[in-house]
């Protein structure tokens, strides 16, 4: 037990999650980051670049710039079948099922990695602002 112990505060000290929060983890991000800002521009809220694609093993990192709180949110009937369970294990400190925590300071980043995602659309949005039309589609592809 004190040996468990150690080992958790050592961990913990190195930045790493405890050793019982490590149960549920994500496949390695093996590839390239794409950056997409949450913005306001006037009245229209939106992600830039909304629409892009991404290959298996990349991550996506989303920015809070302006016009905030934002978060990230998956629709479950239009992601690729499998998929949020992919999703699900890959968003960290989740809000929901497919749904991102809610990001309230400038800068702020959230990082989801699509190791393992299966190909296909990937319809998303931020949860406050999806009726002003902050939405948009990742493309996994091979």
């Amino acid at each position: 037990m004190k040996h468990a112990l150690l080992v958790s505060v050592a961990a913990l000290a190195l930045g790493a999650a405890p050793l019982a929060a490590q149960t549920s983890k994500a496949p390695a991000h093996t590839g390239r980051t794409v950056r997409v800002q949450m913005l306001q521009q006037g009245s229209a809220y939106k992600f830039v670049p909304a629409n892009f694609s991404v290959h298996p093993g990349d991550v996506v990192e989303f920015v809070n710039v302006s016009g905030f709180p934002h978060n990230v949110g998956f629709e479950a009937n239009q992601i690729p079948a499998g998929a949020a369970t992919v999703l699900n294990a890959a968003m960290a400190r989740r809000s929901g099922a497919l749904l991102g925590p809610m990001m309230m300071a400038a800068h702020e980043t959230y990082r989801i990695s699509f190791a393992g995602a299966p190909v296909g659309a990937y319809h998303y949005f931020c949860l406050p602002h999806k009726a002003l039309g902050m939405i948009g589609v990742i493309t996994v592809a091979r």
